[in-house]
This record gives C-alpha cells, structure tokens and sequence, in this order.
C-alpha cells in the first residue's frame, strides 16, 4: 500500500484490519522519520482588528460583566510566541487571582484560548500544551489568557494558601470560570465583539482544570483539551503521592532502592513485556498486559548494580501497586505502570541515594496537601505525610472535601447538550499521575453517557506508549491535538489520529500514529517501524475491563 493512503486508513476499518501480521521485532529504521506535517485549521477566520488602544484597557472594569471585583494593574505591548505583537494585560480578580490576557494586535482570527497550570500552582504563566507546531499558537491567531489558580505562591508544591477557605475554592474550581469571563469581556471590549469561539487547554492540574470546567460551567468552552489531568484530586494527593513518597525509605530516613538500579529494572521489564505488543521497540502499547514480577532480577549472591536486594524488590512491588489498605484495596486506582521507571527518579526515588524524603517532588506535594489541603480542618503545623494512614477511616475523612476538589463526575449531559468537545490525553508511562485513573474516568463518562460510540460524538480518549507525565518519555511524546480540537469543534470533524514524534537532541527519531481509544496501532508488516505511515488502526488484542476496582467512586457530588 502507498505511504500516502496509509496515512488516511479510516478507524472505521479497524475490525477488518485485525488480520495483520504480527512482527516478533522491530525491523530496522530504513530511514530517518520525517516531523509530522502540521495540520491546519479547516477554516481561517477573518483577523479582527482591536478598537481600543493597548493602554487605554488599563483603566477598564469588568466587574459587573463577571460578579466579582476586578481590576486591571497594566496594560503594555509586548512580543509574544514566535515574534507577534500583542498587548499584555495583568490584573486580579477578588481576592487573589491574578491573570493575564493576550491579546494580539495584528493577528487575531476570533479565538480564545485559556492555558491551565501545573502542581499546587501559585504563579503566572500562559503555557500551551499538546500543540506542538499548532499554527494559531505559533502565528498569534489565539487571544490568550490564564492565572495563578486564586493564590500567590512560593512555588506548584506550596499549599499554604489552603489555610484560607476561599482560597480552597478559588484553586478548586472558581479562578479558572471566573478568568474565563474576565479574559472574554476584555476581548469583547478590545476588539468590540466577543471570541466566535473559547478553548481550554491544560496538562497536571491544568488537565483537571480542564474536566472541572466541562462539569461545572459546560458553557465557557466550546473545547476543552485535557492532558494527563489530576481530577481525582483528593486521593491522588492524600495518598497516591504520600505512598510514593514513603515508599523507597527506611526507618532511619535513607533509600532503599537507589535510582542507579532504575535502568537495569527498566531493561528487566522490557525485556520480559517489550514484544507483548508485536513489536521490540522500547515502549509499551498497554503497560496493563505486562507480568513482570520484580523477584526475577532478585540478588543470587552479592548487591550488584544490575539485580534488587529482598527489600528492594518489597519496595518495586509497592510502587507498581500503588496505594492500598490493610486488605489490598485500592485508595486510589491504580500504580505505577510497568514501563514508567526510568522516570521515578526525582518524583519519589532521589537522585542521590544520601538525599532526604524531602528531595523528592512527590514528597513536597503530598506533604503540602495533607498539611493544608487535605482536611476541613487542618492538622498540626508540626504534621507531616508520614503521618497520614492509609485505611478507610482516613479515606472517608478526606472524601468528605472530594466533592469540592475532585474533577470526577461522569454526567456530561450539560457540556454535550451545549456543543462542547473535549479531548484527553495521558501518557502510559506517566510517573507523577497514574494513568488508570484516567482510563477508568473515560469508562465511567461512557457507561453514564449511554456507551462508547455515543461519548465519542463529544469526548475522545488518546493514550500515548512510553509517554512520561504531560512530557518526554521513551515513546513519541510531541503532538498537536489542539489544531484536531479546533476543527472538531467548528467543522463537527472528530479527531481520528494524532502522529507523535520522538525528539532526540533536536532531531526526530520516531514518528507513531496514536488513535482514539481503546484503538491501538499496529505495524502493517512493511517499511520502517519509526515511520507513523506504517501503522494502522485496531482493537486490542485483549480489550481490557476499564472498571478499575478502588475504594471509591465517580459521581457528580459537589462542595
């Protein structure tokens, strides 16, 4: 088959493509991929000029348009993405959130988009995420905007904020809504009509503010891109990062598993699930079909480098468990995927093996939730997350905030009945929020949404192989999907694929299609395997059970 009608197999004839061939190994690179082509927007809007001056928005109030004070602290041209003029503007919304808004002077084409942000948040940045090469970022078509999440922070593990109940609310789910209607009625004023067209686009916390928005105001985005999102904000932070933080230290505070014997376990776990997919490329295509058990590589005789002692192979099971009680049950669904270990140092393993809890990221966020966040009343300043107990009593006690936190509810009725498209986006190898979760949120909105294909009229899941948390990875880990939201949105054409590249030292070594799931990508027997034209679109071999089995549950309760 020609490269040019492989790239456009349509995903409706992946249950007749099921016959393809297997490989046992990758077949050698016949030549270097070339960068996935940059998709355009179906329909270039006409550039709207602005009406006002750049500074004259300085002494504007939009107060009333949003229901809370507001004021604008500047207003200034600046250059922006790739070069284009646009005017800042700086502000706050009562009683910390700050914002700022994009707006460009030459090259807006009537389209909003709102950036999330990362951790704890606490500062001010707009960061575009899963568009790379996205042409309405890089030419300036987009008027921008984001915020700090409601609070001004020492940096996205500090949690003091949440000593103050407003600002629990803030960063909860009001900063994003209100930015929204700000950052509109500033466009409206500045180029004398509103955006035609809203976007939301985040990964981390940005991802859960992303599915926060779509819950609980389903009118302020036409589509919302979610990556990697920690909507299952509670648990995830109570436990989920508490565990992994504890997880790799002894009773006198030093690592048990250092992360010079990361690469070797990561090899042990390649080598017994790499070809379980078909192909021996360095990444797995479902991490959840791998059996590794880490007593394989266990020490015969003397520690080496390449081999785990007893309690080290106690601590890799815990880690690829994850968070449970007493009894094995879940606290929150699902571990560390098998795959994901070259990307534990850092987040829980430290760097140096004579480094503190304290070093790791898991450990600065978990400790600022459970200090802060986690409790309707916060517990002694002297409290740490060692002190969190991983038990059903502690469970209900944190759940009784889920319903003001949590991104978690599967009735979408409200963001389908209004238009809305939203896409998700996680990667398997993601080390800082396991990706199960988001699968089993995906399985909950179909079961509620009256199945698969029905949630897939509005909402697309994509998982990416090898994929590390919002970035990096040993898979493919650069992509556009906004560009698809965008067109899905205004043309009502769905997003079918997305092509991934890999990105070593500025060159890319791997291009792979990446399908709405649960479809996967296979090799279709010829030509180069780094070359995303060579794949086509199937069901998994073994379709999973998404109903992942944890002490909670997804519903629409709210605080």
């Amino acid at each position: 088959m020609p490269a040019s009608r492989k790239r456009h197999i349509s995903v409706s004839l992946a249950l007749a493509l099921l016959t393809v061939p297997l490989l046992a190994a990758a077949e050698p690179a016949t030549a270097r991929p070339a960068p996935p082509r940059a998709e355009r927007v179906a329909t270039e809007l006409p550039v709207v000029t602005p009406h006002l001056a750049c500074e004259d928005l300085a002494g504007v109030d939009v107060s009333t348009e949003i229901g809370a004070g507001m004021g604008v602290t500047s207003a200034a041209l600046a250059t922006a993405g790739a070069g284009y003029q646009v005017c800042d503007v700086r502000g706050v919304i009562a009683p910390q959130i700050q914002f700022q808004v994009q707006l460009p002077t030459r090259t807006y084409r009537q389209r909003y988009l709102q950036a999330g942000c990362g951790g704890l948040c606490g500062t001010l940045a707009v960061n575009v995420q899963a568009a790379a090469g996205c042409a309405p970022v890089t030419d300036g078509a987009f008027a921008t905007a984001s915020n700090n999440q409601g609070h001004v922070g020492g940096g996205s593990a500090d949690g003091v904020f949440g000593t103050d109940p407003q600002l629990r609310v803030d960063f909860a789910y009001r900063a994003d809504h209100v930015t929204a209607l700000t950052a509109k009625a500033l466009i409206a004023r500045f180029y004398g009509q509103p955006p035609r067209y809203s976007y939301f686009d985040g990964c981390s916390q940005g991802g859960h503010e992303g599915l926060t928005e779509a819950q609980r105001y389903p009118d302020d985005f036409d589509g919302i891109l979610a990556g990697a999102p920690a909507s299952i904000t509670t648990e995830l932070n109570t436990f989920n990062q508490p565990w992994l933080a504890r997880v790799d230290f002894d009773a006198a505070g030093k690592a048990i598993l250092p992360a010079s014997k990361l690469p070797a376990l990561h090899a042990a776990v390649m080598d017994r699930c790499d070809r379980l997919d078909g192909l021996v490329d360095g990444q797995l295509d479902d991490p959840r079909r791998c059996d590794f058990d880490p007593a394989g590589i266990a020490c015969r005789g003397a520690d080496t480098p390449n081999c785990l002692t007893a309690a080290q192979v106690t601590v890799v099971r815990k880690i690829y468990s994850g968070a449970v009680d007493g009894r094995g049950q879940h606290l929150y669904p699902g571990g560390q995927a098998y795959g994901s270990e070259l990307a534990w140092a850092g987040w829980f393993i430290p760097q140096d093996a004579d480094a503190p809890q304290s070093s790791t990221i898991a450990w600065r966020i978990g400790n600022a939730w459970v200090k802060y966040l986690a409790f309707t009343q916060n517990p002694p300043l002297s409290s740490t997350l060692n002190d969190i107990a991983f038990d059903r009593a502690t469970f209900e006690r944190v759940r009784q905030l889920s319903g003001l936190y949590d991104a978690i509810d599967p009735d979408l009725t409200d963001f389908r009945r209004s238009g809305g498209k939203l896409v998700l986006w996680h990667g398997w190898s993601d080390q800082a929020i396991p990706a199960t979760g988001t699968v089993a949120y995906y399985q909950a909105v179909s079961d509620r949404m009256g199945g698969l294909a029905a949630t897939q009229s509005f909402a697309r899941l994509f998982m990416f192989p090898g994929m590390y948390h919002c970035a990096g990875g040993t898979g493919p880990s650069s992509f556009d999907l906004l560009t698809g939201l965008v067109n899905w949105v205004e043309t009502g054409t769905a997003p079918t694929s997305v092509v991934a590249a890999k990105v070593d030292g500025g060159a890319v070594t791997r291009t792979r299609p990446v399908f709405p799931y649960p479809l996967v990508a296979r090799y279709d027997g010829s030509g180069s395997t780094d070359d995303a034209a060579n794949f086509v679109p199937v069901p998994p071999e073994r379709p999973s059970d998404d109903h992942v089995p944890w002490m909670g549950r997804f519903d629409g309760t709210r605080r």
